[in-house]
């Protein structure tokens, strides 16, 4: 394993169980204040503005060659955003400047975190001849994707046994001791050090497919991590013990189908195995609509379990496509460029549902039609260019 390697999986790992800790449970906790679909939509287009705020100070710090500061920040903004959140659970009434806060520096976390840890990836990913036909781009991801599962799990299961025991100040103690002791641990084992750094060109080419995708794939990524985290803690009984258990439970069975499906999603057919993992990811929209606590449980278990591997799944398929596409450019400028886009688009995007909400109000059956409505717009993915495999293959015989 090479040293950027080694240093993208423990970056990942750590960071994957810091942010099972608290900011998972994220618009669990702030639904438990008293906060209701309108703010939590409010809450995520702050966090788009924070991101965008960050990014500027990201590329700041990257051209200055400042690769240890941008490790520390990553961790600094994550020990920031649960302090907030823990601020804002004990808070007796609610505070406007907190929850913007919390929201700003929730986006200021995800930009140093999911910034560098695509950089580390699009890094390892690009194979030392430049021919994108050494590359295991899916194979690589889905290794990635079983680092994920296994170290947020564990940080959910911690997290979910200290909310439910109403010992939030140990979150904020263990979350500091593990972000001290991964910081000095990868300072001194990183091997990605400032000579390594490839300055950002802003040369990478993005078409307005490229740009619609990009521009609603944040507010999928969203609606994933906070709406559908919010029915599965309605489905659980609002108990935070009982969501930890149920989530860590995906565990197993995910890991073990894509340790099969990553070793093998290089050699298919790219563009059959894109296209439907795109109508696959429609259907689990459509699945999460139907499902409610009064489901039977056997039904229940089994759609969660589907809706898991139909997300996971068409997320391994389209960052294969994406990192593909980065790696054949300029990967930073398109890493850049893409988070940009995903980011403003989420901002535009949930600020005007929040205003919806806010007019027409809310009702149980929000989320539901929430859900379907997002299932047919979830097949513009499907205008995607897959130009990576002819494009490059005629580039490279060109040469």
């Amino acid at each position: 394993m090479t040293g950027v390697a080694r240093l993208f999986y423990r970056f990942a790992g750590i960071h994957s169980l810091l942010i099972g800790l608290l900011p998972f449970f994220i618009p669990v906790l702030l639904w438990q204040q008293g906060y209701r679909l309108t703010e939590v939509s409010a809450f995520i287009a702050l966090t788009g503005v924070g991101f965008m705020i960050a990014l500027m100070g990201w590329k700041a710090l990257y051209d200055r060659r400042h690769w240890r500061t941008i490790l520390i920040a990553s961790f600094v903004a994550e020990l920031a955003l649960v302090a907030s959140l823990i601020l804002i659970i004990f808070l007796i009434e609610s505070s406007v400047t907190v929850f913007v806060l919390a929201a700003l520096v929730n986006g200021i976390y995800n930009c140093f975190y999911w910034i560098t840890q695509r950089t580390l990836f699009s890094a390892m990913t690009q194979s030392k001849t430049g021919s994108q036909a050494e590359n295991k781009t899916g194979k690589q991801f889905g290794n990635f994707q079983i680092v994920i599962v296994i170290f947020l799990k564990i940080g959910i299961l911690m997290g979910g046994y200290f909310l439910a025991q109403q010992q939030t100040l140990w979150l904020l103690v263990i979350s500091t001791l593990l972000s001290v002791a991964a910081y000095y641990g990868l300072c001194k084992q990183a091997k990605y050090n400032e000579s390594q750094l490839t300055p950002i060109d802003n040369a990478a080419i993005i078409d307005w497919r490229q740009k619609v995708v990009f521009t609603i794939d944040g507010v999928f990524l969203f609606c994933e991590s906070y709406f559908w985290v919010l029915t599965l803690f309605f489905i659980t009984d609002n108990n935070v013990m009982d969501l930890g258990l149920l989530v860590v439970g995906l565990t197993v069975v995910l890991s073990i189908i894509f340790w099969g499906i990553k070793n093998t999603i290089d050699k298919l057919n790219q563009r059959y195995v894109f296209y439907s993992a795109i109508v696959l990811y429609a259907v689990s929209w459509v699945i999460r609509g139907s499902v409610t606590s009064l489901t039977e449980h056997y039904v229940l278990l089994a759609s969660i379990i589907v809706i898991a591997f139909l997300t996971t799944f068409f997320r391994l398929s389209f960052n294969k496509q994406f990192f593909d596409d980065a790696n054949a450019q300029q990967p930073l400028a398109f890493i850049i460029k893409k988070s940009y886009l995903s980011q403003r688009g989420l901002v535009v995007f949930f600020t005007l549902l929040s205003l919806v909400l806010m007019i027409m109000g809310e009702s149980d059956n929000t989320l539901a039609l929430f859900y379907w409505c997002l299932a047919p717009i979830a097949v513009l993915y499907g205008m995607y260019p897959l130009r990576h495999q002819t494009h490059l293959q005629s580039e490279l015989n060109n040469e």
